[in-house]
């Protein structure tokens, strides 16, 4: 067997399990200012060889609360040269050693340590890596949705939630029948997952109970396309010019100028859609405030599109992802926009000279003609569209 890749799969399918023992941790320290450790064992034997298994006590201190904790150093990180990664575990002999970038080991070895949480510690001339031992029962929705914030296009997240599932001793109930592409799992806990193959290994693109994306979508698809074709119309040849700091963007077209507030909700670079919120170079921008809310309705109604921090660009045009923003921020002018580094912004846009006037009959015949998405019931979204415009169809 090849232990190394027998490893790196068996870490892949815990990635679940260690990000939802992650979240139940933080929301255990809560909002804490500082951290002592107190490394209880002699660090190293009478030959200078790490000791294993060093055992540490732990102190987490708030304004509110001190908290106490046990953990296990299982390896450190040398930083006297170029970091090296040095395993400090019983049974080492077979472990992966060495690589340009230690901290690609933490997985593994959270994995060698039962998940735990790790936290990290100056000792000496190295960093500490400290298993803490934590290990709450952990809610199985809430793990999945921490499980999709640091998930990525190559993790096969239907191993990663049957290991979770087994973790927490939760059954899988029922398969759903479907096409190869597409599958449904049903859990002894009342949760149901929706899979994909659309980007080669299952992931997650429903969570039930919780509110599907194309849901969304279908709801708000006419009124959404309405303003497009509204702004299409009204504003020709325009360029939209977004100011990150001031949160407002200036409409240039061929009848003269606009201002509008504006939300920066998403970045695009090469084959990546991120949204603004992950985004370290615009997220703290005034402009990408409010995108912060697509992040907290996601968690809130377990929608994995608007909890994954990126997407591939492809996948995202597919699904519309875009057009999830509109409805849950109650603005409908979608625009793209060059940013100050060159990549693309995808901003949403309000003032009243975007809203639409009173329904006619040509703008929605018009509207109606767009034909929406196979994933999307165009019964329901014309009842939507009818509700939002006060017509009736």
């Amino acid at each position: 067997m090849d232990t190394s890749n027998s490893l790196a799969q068996a870490t892949r399918d815990a990635c679940f399990i260690q990000a939802g023992l992650d979240a139940a941790f933080r929301a255990r320290l809560g909002d804490t200012t500082d951290v002592e450790f107190n490394f209880l064992t002699p660090s190293t034997d009478a030959e200078g060889r790490l000791s294993h298994n060093q055992p540490v006590e732990i102190r987490c201190s708030s304004s509110s609360s001190v908290k106490d904790f046990r953990g296990t150093r299982i390896a450190v990180i040398d930083r006297a040269a170029s970091p090296t990664w040095r395993w400090a575990m019983q049974a080492e002999t077979d472990l992966p050693q060495g690589g340009d970038d230690p901290a690609k080991f933490i997985p593994l070895a959270r994995l060698l340590a039962g998940n735990a949480p790790v936290l990290r510690a100056r000792q000496g001339d190295h960093e500490a890596i400290i298993a803490v031992d934590f290990h709450p029962r952990l809610d199985f929705p809430t793990s999945i949705a921490a499980g999709l914030r640091r998930s990525a296009p190559d993790i096969d997240e239907q191993r990663a939630v049957h290991e979770l599932a087994h973790h927490l001793g939760i059954t899988l109930a029922e398969t759903g029948a479907g096409s190869p592409a597409e599958s449904a799992e049903h859990y002894s806990d009342g949760t149901t997952l929706h899979f994909s193959r659309a980007l080669g290994a299952p992931q997650i693109t429903a969570i039930e109970p919780g509110m599907k994306d194309t849901r969304i979508i279908e709801d708000a698809f006419y009124y959404g396309m309405e303003h497009q074709l509204y702004f299409q119309g009204n504003f020709p040849e325009a360029t939209v010019h977004l100011d990150l700091d001031g949160a407002t963007a200036e409409i240039r077209h061929s009848g003269g100028r606009d201002e509008a507030t504006a939300v920066l909700i998403a970045t695009i670079s090469e084959d990546q859609f991120l949204w603004s919120w992950a985004d370290p170079a615009v997220k703290d921008t005034a402009a990408a405030q409010a995108a912060a809310n697509l992040y907290r309705f996601g968690i809130d109604h377990q929608v994995p599109a608007l909890i994954r921090p990126a997407l591939p660009l492809d996948y995202a045009r597919a699904r519309q992802v875009p057009q999830l923003a509109l409805p849950i921020l109650g603005m409908w002018t979608l625009v793209g926009t060059t940013l100050a580094d060159g990549r693309v912004g995808l901003a949403l846009l309000d003032s009243e000279a975007l809203h639409l006037p009173q329904p006619t009959s040509a703008a929605t015949e018009a509207t109606l003609a767009v034909t929406p998405p196979r994933e999307i019931n165009e019964a329901q979204a014309r009842s939507a569209y009818a509700s939002f415009r006060g017509i009736n169809l």
